[in-house]
């Protein structure tokens, strides 16, 4: 089967990255698990050897004809449930744990989701690269829309990395397993303002933040007050509890 770069199917071959994929995961039997991009059935094989169900979504029709093949008999007990279709349009259904090797050109948009969900852990292998915007603090190259916002709703972090040698075909990229636990690392009690205020803020990210506000706060018809330390500093040097801080106290428009 040809594998498609283009559409971001890189194969996880190597069994000891796959097993500590597993073990990360601390798995048990009583565990529903949800994989996207099962790909070759790989990861899938595993799961199913440790847990009690695993939801599966495909979008590849090739894949998928392969993985009721592989796995008839899972399929048959009810024990694999296959779901043919974009992870970024079907509704996801009720699992406990979240273990994927996900195809990296979705990678943004599925985390948001997934953080949106009700689940106890997720083991993902992402690209290197995002996997450290993930994690990133103020200050950082890598800090931006996604290291702030993904700290309203979990804690993550980097186990370790994989080298492309791993993957059928190589990437250009190293890869990263993260463990992400669904324990927010600040409070934020508005996620729709305190979302929409980092979108702006890192879509005018060469303005000063007090100049950003203005202009967020104009177009919303909000009253906010900042503190006089970040108002001459800029979106990617401001930590993520301000940016709650700031959502939360929003005065009434008018």
């Amino acid at each position: 089967m040809k594998l498609l770069k283009s559409k971001g199917q890189h194969i996880l071959l190597d069994r000891r990255y796959l097993y500590k994929i597993v073990r990360y995961a601390d798995l048990n039997y009583n565990d529903v698990v949800l994989e996207v991009g099962c790909g070759l059935g790989n990861l899938t094989k595993l799961l199913l050897r440790s847990v009690k169900k695993v939801y599966g979504i495909e979008i590849d029709p090739r894949f998928c004809k392969l993985l009721r093949e592989k796995f008839a008999e899972e399929i048959e007990n009810g024990r694999f449930v296959l779901i043919e279709g974009d992870a970024l349009k079907v509704d996801f259904p009720k699992f406990d744990k979240f273990v994927a090797n996900i195809p990296y050109k979705i990678s943004s948009p599925l985390t948001f989701k997934l953080l949106k969900q009700d689940f106890k852990l997720a083991v993902i292998t992402y690209q290197k690269e995002f996997a450290e915007r993930l994690i990133a603090r103020e200050g950082s190259k890598r800090y931006g829309r996604l290291s702030i916002v993904a700290k309203a709703y979990c804690r993550a972090e980097i186990l370790e990395t994989i080298p492309p040698k791993a993957f059928k075909p190589k990437p250009k990229v190293e890869s990263a397993i993260v463990r992400i636990i669904p324990e927010p690392e600040i409070f934020v009690e508005n996620k729709d303002i305190f979302e929409d205020l980092v979108r702006f803020a890192f879509s005018r990210r060469r303005k000063k933040f007090g100049k950003i506000l203005d202009e967020w706060c104009k177009e919303k018809g909000f009253k906010v007050n900042i503190p006089s330390e970040y108002k001459d500093k800029r979106p990617e040097e401001i930590p993520p509890e301000v940016y709650a801080e700031i959502a939360d106290s929003v005065g009434e428009k008018g």
